[in-house]
């Protein structure tokens, strides 16, 4: 990777990490029962070296959940590299989105579903991901 991309990998990376740190009681307590509002981003913990946040906005095709994954490999070392991803789709109702990141092996897969239910978003981790 260029020295650009990994300067704008560490970009994103911090300010993932950022909005992770200042989430405010409001967006706590929405998170605890999964739900977000339009353009809410919803923080998510998926492992020791892996976090989302979704967000979803309404347009005419449907409603647009976007997710942007940051997985940190040699935490707190000069080796320390994130690799972020995005993911996005349009979810019509009863529509959903699985999103798993990768784990070392004999560990248990976490995985990420973001559906839509009527007219909310439910942003949730699935128990006991396989």
């Amino acid at each position: 990777m260029s020295t650009i991309g990994l300067l704008k990998a560490a970009g994103l990376a911090g300010i993932l990490i950022a909005a992770s740190a200042s989430v405010s009681p409001a967006l706590q307590a929405a998170q605890l029962n999964g739900a977000a509002r339009e353009g809410q981003a919803v923080v998510s913990k998926l492992s020791a070296n892996a976090s989302a946040i979704t967000y979803w906005v309404s347009a005419a095709d449907g409603w647009h959940a976007v997710t942007t994954v940051d997985i940190v490999t040699g935490r707190d070392s000069d080796a320390e590299k994130h690799t972020v991803l995005r993911f996005s789709s349009v979810l019509l109702p009863g529509q959903s989105q699985l999103i798993s990141v990768p784990v070392p092996m004999g560990e248990q897969p976490k995985a990420l579903r973001i559906r839509r239910l009527g007219d909310r978003i439910e942003v949730a981790p699935v128990p006991g991901s396989a």
